[in-house]
């Protein structure tokens, strides 16, 4: 758990005889990302391994089934703040049972899902990461490009901050529309033989597990999410007293959570 500072604002010219002007940090939110434990066991009877002459064997490829889900199981976590972070729910929620209560609930840090229209600041303000209706096409590609450098360009306290995207995440069915707007020379579909200025400007990246087949997402690669490694992968092996079976179990703890909901935009989910 965190809550970041927004810091101060800019520099203000003291007059020539005059005092400065004071100011004061202002607090922003409490961002709360809690570690999950993810795990399994798999049970072999007594009989079946004192009969059998391959257990070795057995053992073997059963932690080998375990290395090759571990990246699959944190693939399939972290995909998720995509494909529901039009909503609000128990994946947001970082409250720890008896340590910690996220006082955002099933929202992120600012009390909205990860993708909405009304992110608050805190003077006023409200902007919007989430385009309901915007296809993937040259044109709504330079207007979410716009909306994303000189619309949410902005901190906590409304002042202008660097902002550049610098990936377009899709699906695999948008594989060949993103290459086209992206990496032809000229405006795609256009007889005017105009030059395409958005060749290059994003880089695709697809992840076969987005489960909207026409919906994008501009930003920034390692930026607005945070993901944590609390515990190693651990395999244990062990037999049971009593039944006198045998248990192998994996275990491992992981998480995240939206540290930064203006790094992202998506657009038709």
């Amino acid at each position: 758990m965190f809550t970041s500072a927004i810091g101060l604002g800019e520099l203000l010219e003291k007059p020539e005889g005059a005092e400065m002007q004071t100011d004061a940090p202002m607090e922003s939110y409490t961002i709360v990302c809690k570690n999950r434990s993810f795990g399994r066991v798999v049970r072999f009877s007594y009989e079946s391994v004192s009969d059998s002459k391959k257990m070795g064997n057995l053992v073997t490829e059963t932690v080998g089934t375990w290395s090759r889900q571990i990246p699959i199981t944190k693939d399939k976590f972290y995909v998720r703040f995509f494909n529901e972070g039009t909503s609000t729910g128990s994946l947001f929620n970082n409250s720890i049972t008896s340590v910690v209560t996220d006082p955002s609930g099933n929202a992120i840090y600012d009390g909205k899902a990860f993708f909405a229209t009304d992110h608050p600041d805190k003077v006023g303000n409200t902007y919007s990461n989430y385009n309901s209706s915007y296809a993937l096409t040259y044109g709504n590609l330079q207007t979410v490009y716009t909306q994303y450098t000189t619309t949410n360009n902005r901190d906590e306290r409304g002042d202008i901050i660097d902002l550049i995207p610098d990936t377009i995440l899709i699906p695999p069915a948008l594989k060949f529309t993103a290459a086209a707007i992206l990496e032809s020379t000229l405006i795609p579909g256009s007889t005017d033989n105009d030059v395409n200025v958005l060749k290059s400007i994003l880089t695709p990246l697809e992840w076969p597990r987005l489960s909207d087949t026409d919906g994008w997402f501009m930003g920034k690669l390692k930026m607005g999410l945070m993901a944590t490694d609390r515990e190693d992968v651990s395999l244990d092996f062990f037999q049971d007293d009593l039944s006198k079976d045998y248990f192998a179990s994996v275990f491992t703890r992981f998480g995240g959570c939206v540290s930064n909901w203006r790094y992202w935009i998506a657009n038709a989910v």
